[in-house]
């Protein structure tokens, strides 16, 4: 009866967590459609195969999805607490979660079919060293599916994700690196998107004819441009069978997107008039020290400037004065002086007195 209440008290535990967790992906919608896509694509390479799931500081999330159809799935950290989360959230018959010490993989050369790293690779002090080992840790005809976030994209807009503060890479800097260490790379780009939906009363969604837009009530617009992304990704490996994919497309069903749009709209506008406001005092605050800056050297240059002409002037007037009539009239007199005062020096001292005091 014990064991029952204590099995009871740790299921109860479980829900409470994902109920957490439900909230907290509410809180991060963007970058949570950002994972699930990557994972969804990620899927389509998977099927029955050995998997690892590597995660920088997180981890489970994707590997909870690979699992569905993989016969296993290792899912890798560098954080413990991640490990322990990922325990106690996402457990799956065919999902275990491990420690590693990245980018070290503790595997046997040729171990797994298939690696996913998602949000890693820009974590690194040198991104190589995780293609080496996965390389290494892979099979002759296994598959590399890795993300990095677009530098364009972080330099050019605004990034909301945060993912700012990390090191991204250029499209062709991104694929020089992954084909210096594999035969084949196929690079796609990935990212949240928003829009509208058209598809039959059924509910089965066949394939879609897509087309993209910038929303304008005045000048309507439809063609074929890709959206606007944040991020790169690329399938990796040396066997010729890997082929272009068609484009995936997760669709929000319940409208969460929208829902945090309009809830949350004025509030991140307002966040962001704060942080504009910050921006334009901190330059304003460096404007004023550079002014004040540029007022001292110029009042020190000026002072330096009055020193200098008073030395000049002092110097001009001695030369004067040594040249002149009067200096040189007293010049006879004032070598005899220093010859007195010369053998002055010389004499020994009390000679005077002594021969004073000798009889008559």
């Amino acid at each position: 009866m014990a064991s029952g209440s204590a099995s009871d008290g740790e299921g109860t535990g479980r829900m409470d967590l994902r109920r957490n967790l439900e909230q907290l992906i509410s809180a991060t919608s963007e970058r949570s459609y950002d994972r699930l896509v990557s994972y969804g694509f990620a899927r389509r390479y998977v099927a029955g195969k050995v998997v690892a799931d590597i995660g920088w500081q997180e981890v489970g999330f994707g590997a909870l999805l690979l699992a569905e159809t993989a016969e296993s799935v290792a899912g890798l950290t560098s954080s413990t607490e991640a490990v322990d989360l990922a325990r106690s959230a996402h457990l799956a018959p065919n999902a275990e979660y491990r420690k590693v010490d990245l980018p070290n993989l503790p595997f046997a050369e040729s171990h797994f079919d298939v690696m996913v790293a998602f949000g890693v690779l820009e974590n690194l002090e040198q991104p190589e060293d995780l293609l080496r080992e996965a390389k290494r840790v892979l099979k002759q005809d296994g598959v590399l599916v890795i993300s990095a976030p677009d530098k364009l994209a972080l330099v050019d807009r605004y990034d909301p994700a945060g993912t700012g503060r990390r090191r991204g890479m250029y499209v062709a800097e991104f694929q020089e690196l992954l084909e210096s260490h594999f035969g084949r790379v196929i690079l796609y780009r990935q990212g949240g998107v928003a829009g509208g939906f058209v598809f039959p009363v059924s509910g089965e969604i066949p394939g879609a004819s897509v087309e993209s837009t910038t929303l304008s009530l005045t000048s309507p617009y439809l063609g074929k441009e890709p959206p606007t992304t944040r991020s790169i990704m690329a399938v990796c490996s040396n066997a010729e069978a890997v082929r272009q994919e068609e484009p995936y497309l997760l669709l929000d069903r319940d409208r969460r997107v929208f829902d945090e749009c309009e809830d949350r709209a004025e509030d991140v506008e307002l966040l962001r008039g704060e942080i504009r406001q910050m921006q334009e005092t901190e330059a304003q605050a460096f404007l004023d020290a550079l002014r004040l800056r540029g007022t001292e050297i110029a009042y020190l240059r000026a002072r330096v400037r009055r020193v200098e002409g008073e030395a000049q002037r002092l110097k001009t007037h001695i030369h004067n004065m040594q040249r002149s009539t009067t200096w040189r009239v007293f010049e006879p007199y004032r070598r005899l002086r220093a010859r007195m005062d010369a053998a002055k020096k010389r004499t020994p001292e009390g000679a005077e007195d002594s021969g004073d005091d000798r009889p008559g």
